[in-house]
């Protein structure tokens, strides 16, 4: 699978860091279970001089490491685990949960979610739980390990044009599909990540209890400049 090219910006002669943990319960070979707890580093460039946007584009990040990858279950199609019932986000991976696996997918994620006003160069991850400690770098626009959406779903046919890691969602798995899938009846993610960047333009409404709407359209974020 393969991404857009690194874009050529004066923004990105430098480039900002993240450092992040979240803790995740691993399904592995043989549906032997691991609780482990991630670090994880983000090192991006801000590609657009729309200081606003580009705020937004970095809680997106921040978000979806700390309120999607946080206690989720984190696993892949060969553990025959029925998570039908289970409330925790899930994470399906192409491949049994490895530290270079997990770091190419939100490497396609993250780029993919925060649009053009950041790229992400880097991401790095580690785990806490394996002795000796070895963290993995992905740093290419490049996913060799991934595959592509007919391999992954299994079908010329499919609601959308990318696997999930590779869509401006928060979806973290895909549909099954089958010859008698209504494939207009397009599975629809929450809003959240759309929410987010409103709240940050000050476009978003909040809604009072009571149900009193209360416009927050005048309210804009300080951002400070280095």
């Amino acid at each position: 699978m393969k991404r857009r090219r690194r874009m050529e910006s004066p923004y990105t002669q430098s480039f900002s860091t993240y450092k992040g943990e979240f803790n995740a319960t691993l399904l592995q070979t043989n549906a032997m279970l691991f609780s482990d707890i991630f670090e994880i580093e983000v090192e991006f460039g801000w590609t657009s001089p729309d200081y606003a946007k580009s705020n937004a584009a970095f809680l997106k990040i921040k978000f979806f490491i700390e309120n999607l990858m946080h206690q989720s279950i984190i696993t892949h199609p060969s553990a025959k685990v029925n998570l039908s019932h289970i409330e925790n986000k899930i994470v399906m991976l192409p491949h049994p949960p490895a530290n270079d696996i997990i770091a190419m997918v939100l490497h396609s994620k993250l780029n993919t979610i925060v649009g053009e006003y950041i790229q992400v160069l880097t991401v790095k991850v580690g785990s806490k739980g394996i002795d000796p400690v070895i963290s993995y770098t992905h740093a290419d626009d490049t996913y060799p390990a991934l595959p592509t959406l007919k391999e992954w779903v299994k079908s010329d046919d499919y609601y959308f044009d990318a696997p999930w890691w590779g869509r401006n969602s928060t979806h973290t798995q895909d549909f099954e599909v089958n010859e008698e899938t209504d494939l207009t009846n397009i599975p629809k993610p929450d809003t959240i990540l759309e929410d987010l960047e409103k709240a940050i333009l000050g476009e978003l409404k909040i809604e009072k209890p009571g149900g009193e709407v209360v416009e927050i359209s005048d309210w804009k974020p300080e951002i400070i400049k280095d």
